[in-house]
Protein backbone atom coordinates (compact mmCIF):
# COMPACT_ATOMS: atom_id res chain seq x y z
CA UNK A 1 0.00 0.00 0.00
CA UNK A 2 1.27 3.51 -1.23
CA UNK A 3 -0.07 6.48 0.81
CA UNK A 4 1.08 9.94 0.66
CA UNK A 5 0.02 12.30 3.86
CA UNK A 6 0.30 16.07 3.08
CA UNK A 7 -0.21 18.43 5.56
CA UNK A 8 0.51 22.48 6.35
CA UNK A 9 2.25 23.81 8.55
CA UNK A 10 2.52 20.93 10.94
CA UNK A 11 4.26 22.29 13.92
CA UNK A 12 0.86 23.72 15.02
CA UNK A 13 -0.34 20.51 16.01
CA UNK A 14 2.46 18.70 17.46
CA UNK A 15 5.67 19.74 19.33
CA UNK A 16 8.81 20.25 17.51
CA UNK A 17 10.44 17.06 19.65
CA UNK A 18 7.09 14.51 18.84
CA UNK A 19 7.40 15.50 14.87
CA UNK A 20 11.73 14.35 14.67
CA UNK A 21 10.39 11.12 16.63
CA UNK A 22 6.89 10.48 14.15
CA UNK A 23 9.70 11.36 11.28
CA UNK A 24 12.33 8.67 12.59
CA UNK A 25 9.38 6.25 12.68
CA UNK A 26 8.24 6.75 9.60
CA UNK A 27 12.25 6.45 7.92
CA UNK A 28 12.90 3.68 10.15
CA UNK A 29 9.15 1.48 9.08
CA UNK A 30 9.36 -1.20 6.65
CA UNK A 31 9.44 -1.04 2.87
CA UNK A 32 6.12 -2.55 2.74
CA UNK A 33 4.39 1.02 4.28
CA UNK A 34 5.86 2.45 1.59
CA UNK A 35 4.39 6.23 0.81
CA UNK A 36 5.50 10.18 1.22
CA UNK A 37 5.11 13.00 4.09
CA UNK A 38 5.29 15.99 2.77
CA UNK A 39 4.91 19.04 4.95
CA UNK A 40 5.98 22.70 5.51
CA UNK A 41 7.14 24.29 8.31
CA UNK A 42 8.59 27.59 9.45
CA UNK A 43 10.35 25.28 12.51
CA UNK A 44 13.96 25.72 12.10
CA UNK A 45 14.28 22.78 14.52
CA UNK A 46 13.32 20.33 11.60
CA UNK A 47 16.12 21.05 10.08
CA UNK A 48 18.99 18.06 10.65
CA UNK A 49 20.69 16.39 8.12
CA UNK A 50 20.78 13.48 10.38
CA UNK A 51 17.27 13.21 9.70
CA UNK A 52 16.44 14.53 5.84
CA UNK A 53 18.83 14.08 3.08
CA UNK A 54 19.30 17.40 1.42
CA UNK A 55 17.26 16.55 -1.28
CA UNK A 56 14.51 16.52 0.69
CA UNK A 57 14.71 20.17 2.45
CA UNK A 58 13.33 22.87 0.31
CA UNK A 59 12.76 26.27 0.45
CA UNK A 60 9.70 28.79 -0.93
CA UNK A 61 10.34 32.22 -0.94
CA UNK A 62 7.50 34.93 -2.08
CA UNK A 63 9.42 38.22 -3.40
CA UNK A 64 7.74 41.26 -3.84
CA UNK A 65 6.11 40.35 -7.42
CA UNK A 66 3.83 37.66 -5.71
CA UNK A 67 4.83 34.86 -7.83
CA UNK A 68 6.39 32.12 -5.22
CA UNK A 69 10.04 30.11 -5.82
CA UNK A 70 10.84 26.97 -5.05
CA UNK A 71 14.61 25.59 -4.51
CA UNK A 72 16.06 22.43 -2.47
CA UNK A 73 19.18 22.63 -0.21
CA UNK A 74 20.79 20.38 -2.25
CA UNK A 75 21.07 23.63 -4.65
CA UNK A 76 23.48 25.28 -2.55
CA UNK A 77 25.89 21.70 -1.83
CA UNK A 78 26.38 22.61 2.02
CA UNK A 79 29.12 19.80 3.75
CA UNK A 80 27.69 17.33 5.65
CA UNK A 81 29.51 18.63 9.03
CA UNK A 82 27.37 21.55 8.56
CA UNK A 83 24.59 22.61 10.95
CA UNK A 84 22.01 23.46 8.19
CA UNK A 85 19.88 24.91 11.03
CA UNK A 86 22.15 28.04 11.89
CA UNK A 87 22.66 28.81 7.94
CA UNK A 88 19.09 28.48 7.61
CA UNK A 89 18.58 30.85 10.45
CA UNK A 90 21.28 33.45 9.28
CA UNK A 91 20.31 33.23 5.77
CA UNK A 92 22.76 31.24 4.16
CA UNK A 93 19.94 29.63 1.97
CA UNK A 94 17.45 32.04 1.66
CA UNK A 95 16.24 35.77 2.77
CA UNK A 96 15.20 35.76 6.19
CA UNK A 97 11.81 37.33 6.86
CA UNK A 98 11.84 40.67 7.65
CA UNK A 99 9.79 43.17 9.40
CA UNK A 100 9.15 46.38 7.31
CA UNK A 101 8.55 49.20 8.74
CA UNK A 102 4.72 49.19 10.03
CA UNK A 103 4.32 53.47 10.07
CA UNK A 104 4.00 52.98 6.47
CA UNK A 105 1.47 50.59 6.40
CA UNK A 106 -1.97 51.80 5.25
CA UNK A 107 -5.05 49.62 6.00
Amino acid sequence: MFCILETNHLYRFFHPVLIKEILNLYHNSKPTNSGQIIFTSHESHLLDLDSFRQDEIWFCEKPDDGSIKIYSLSDFKPRFDKDIRTGYIKGKFSEIAFLRDFSKLTL
